[in-house]
């Protein structure tokens, strides 16, 4: 019998549709129904239920289902059931017309988003880093019994979308049974030319299951609001793609497969409900997927094929997108996006521009910035843009490169090599330290009258800036807000603890054409600091933005409220909020 293996995921969602992830024990059809509250509490006919149904997609042995329902009514909740279909073509199951309760083991759930110019908040949670490994509690699997505990006031409570940014599974790591099993095995290990971690297709697929599937709390949170996701680095290895040369290192040292593997893992249960919205014929991936639906054949190859192609640059990636909702987001891909230089000689390597994104994806940026100039956006990058002044600064200086071209080209070159040396050692790989793209950055920010706001997490410390690239605030300019959650679950060793702790006394810097500033972090309803302005736990933080409206209509401004929810006596509770500081 046909059984889930991973999931139900909530993934994409507009006003008017959803998707639904799900990975199955074996092939065959399935189907998905949903049905509005409204219908299930007051019994109403047939006709506001939709369902769709699907054969499995085989992937290396795998086999997937991503469904898209369309024709939703805006601003509703809905509770979906999915369920095998038998030979006959007959529902093996049948989807029950009740909505769920607190009760439920697994409450399957979700809104679809409000229309644009509705006046209404945006609530959105979002996290980042999950190791399995680290010890401690796991914020994103409490954050999940939150919702269980709150089902009632969902309304008024739950975010309307989770962005988990960057590092949902540590690939670099490998399998925790993996580690035990290695353990009671005394026999001699086989030594390997390849770094630890997963490297094949099977142990990444491996590697998810683990992480979405041995916890209640993580089950929870995914199957009832609906989640999107980007890559950082962990998901391959660490630090990949820290520095233009570091592709053409890894491919010489034997880490294609590792790169494509774990890049064709990401697409099936990440990126692919990011952009199933779209077309196929707008994404090369949604085509493949596409073609094996029809066919029937297994997709591992072609998908490999394709990923490969992206990896050596023949092709573009494509794994930024978009979401519907008001005010809208951007998100960003800012690590396998980065240019690659592929010789063989490090000075060379040097003079690489210094991007974290392609010149095409920021060209997409800059004219996805004009179409929403009247009005606030969120961007989110896996890496922050805004590190506290005393970091960002010194990854600046790591970055910048003066003196590369005339006379002193050699003494300037020295220089350079110097400060790519001091950037890995330090794993500088934030946006400070690609100068071209910070530059072009900054050049953005000061075209805008609305606000930006950035969303992130990787460094496993939790904190809030904004930037200016003027001293004072004025109306003619807008303000970076960079707002950072993270860990879920991961800590910082006490060296770096100890040191990120010892720069925070400088609050605000300028340097890079932006005046920066940390913003306060307070304790649960009153004014006392959090100390050092950062908060240094598991977390997840929930966004809300209130809309600005004046008898003129719409302002395009958004008053901002963030709290960070931790771990406290057992139960997810509030642990900080950042004070913002507001323009007249």
């Amino acid at each position: 019998m046909i059984q889930v293996r991973v999931g139900p995921l909530v993934r994409a969602v507009s006003a008017e549709s959803a998707a639904v992830w799900c990975e199955w024990t074996e092939a065959g059809e399935v189907e998905l129904v949903a049905v509005p509250e409204q219908a299930a509490q007051e019994q109403i006919a047939m006709p506001l239920t939709r369902s769709t149904r699907a054969r499995t997609i085989c992937v290396g042995g795998h086999h997937y289902t991503l469904f898209h329902l369309t024709g939703l009514q805006p601003a509703s909740w809905y509770a979906y059931t999915l369920a095998p279909i038998s030979v006959s073509g007959e529902p093996a199951a049948v989807a029950s017309s009740s909505f769920p309760s607190p009760g439920q083991r697994l409450i399957q759930c979700f809104r679809t988003l409000d229309l644009p110019g509705e006046g209404q908040p945006l609530r959105v949670a979002y996290g980042s880093c999950r190791n399995l490994s680290a010890p401690g509690p796991d914020a994103l699997s409490a954050f999940g019994t939150w919702l269980q505990t709150t089902f009632d006031e969902r309304e008024t409570l739950w975010p309307r979308l989770l962005l988990l940014i960057g590092d949902q599974i540590y690939a670099d790591e490998g399998l925790r049974r993996r580690k035990k099993a290695a353990n009671s095995d005394q026999r001699k290990p086989v030594k390997s030319a390849l770094p630890p971690g997963a490297h094949s297709f099977e142990e990444f697929t491996a590697l998810y299951e683990e992480a979405w599937m041995e916890d209640a709390g993580v089950q929870q949170a995914l199957a009832a609001l609906p989640t999107y996701m980007i890559f950082d680095d962990h998901e391959i290895t660490n630090s990949w793609n820290i520095a233009p040369s570091w592709l053409g290192q890894a491919l010489r040292r034997g880490l294609e497969q590792t790169l494509v593997d774990g890049l064709v893992a990401y697409w099936l249960y990440q990126g692919w409900g990011n952009l199933c919205a779209r077309s196929a014929s707008e994404h090369p991936l949604l085509a493949l997927m596409q073609q094996a639906a029809q066919s029937g054949e297994d997709a591992l190859e072609e998908l490999r094929d394709r990923v490969r192609k992206a990896v050596y640059g023949e092709i573009m990636p494509h794994w930024h997108y978009e979401i519907p909702t008001t005010p809208p987001i951007f998100v960003a891909d800012v690590r396998a996006d980065r240019p690659a230089f592929r010789g063989k000689t490090e000075a060379a390597a040097l003079d690489a521009p210094a991007r974290i994104m392609s010149q095409p994806q920021m060209e997409e940026l800059r004219r996805w910035l004009q179409t929403h100039a009247s009005t606030a956006v969120l961007l989110v990058s896996s890496v922050p843009a805004l590190l506290p002044p005393a970091i960002g600064f010194a990854e600046y200086m790591a970055g910048i490169r003066p003196l590369r071209r005339g006379p002193l080209r050699q003494p300037a070159h020295l220089l350079a090599t110097l400060q790519r040396q001091l950037a890995q050692y330090m794993s500088f790989d934030h946006w400070p330290v690609f100068s071209d793209t910070w530059h072009e950055l900054v050049d953005l920010l000061a075209a805008r009258q609305r606000d930006l706001i950035i969303l992130s997490g990787d460094v496993h410390f939790s904190y809030a800036a904004q930037a200016r690239t003027t001293l004072f605030p004025t109306k003619k300019r807008a303000t970076l807000y960079q707002l950072v959650a993270s860990p879920f679950r991961n800590a910082l060793s006490k060296g770096n603890s100890d040191l990120i702790r010892g720069q925070s006394t400088l609050k605000r810097f300028f340097f890079g054409g932006l005046h920066i500033a940390i913003l306060p972090l307070l304790r649960p309803w009153g004014a006392k600091h959090i100390p050092h302005d950062l908060l240094m736990q598991n977390t997840i933080a929930l966004l809300t933005l209130w809309p600005q409206s004046s008898e003129g209509g719409d302002t395009g401004n958004y008053r901002l409220q963030q709290i960070y929810m931790g771990i406290k006596d057992g139960r997810l509770r509030e642990v900080a909020r950042t004070a913002f500081e507001y323009r007249e």
